[in-house]
């Protein structure tokens, strides 16, 4: 699973050129919330809210997104080294 999100990460919209509103971005993020759901449904609903303000703040809350993905596998990552 871990390795699905590490995947989205480096597949992630180039958000400086990304219209949050088209349907590639939309499917990224819909992958990317799936993915974060199935581990984490918290951080999932986290992921959406950054998501649901893309538009308002592209550089802030995709910033945000990355970094929520980041922080997935980083708790994915310290469960399997248990």
């Amino acid at each position: 699973m871990s390795s699905k999100i590490a995947e989205l990460i480096k597949t992630a919209p180039d958000w400086t050129k990304a219209d949050p509103l088209s349907t590639e971005v939309r499917a990224w993020l819909d992958r990317a919330y799936e993915a974060v759901r199935e581990f984490d449904p918290v951080e999932a609903g986290v992921l959406k809210a950054y998501a649901r303000h893309l538009g308002d703040d592209p550089r802030r809350h995709s910033v945000e997104i990355v970094d929520t993905l980041q922080r997935v596998v980083w708790k994915m990552e310290k469960l399997e080294r248990r």
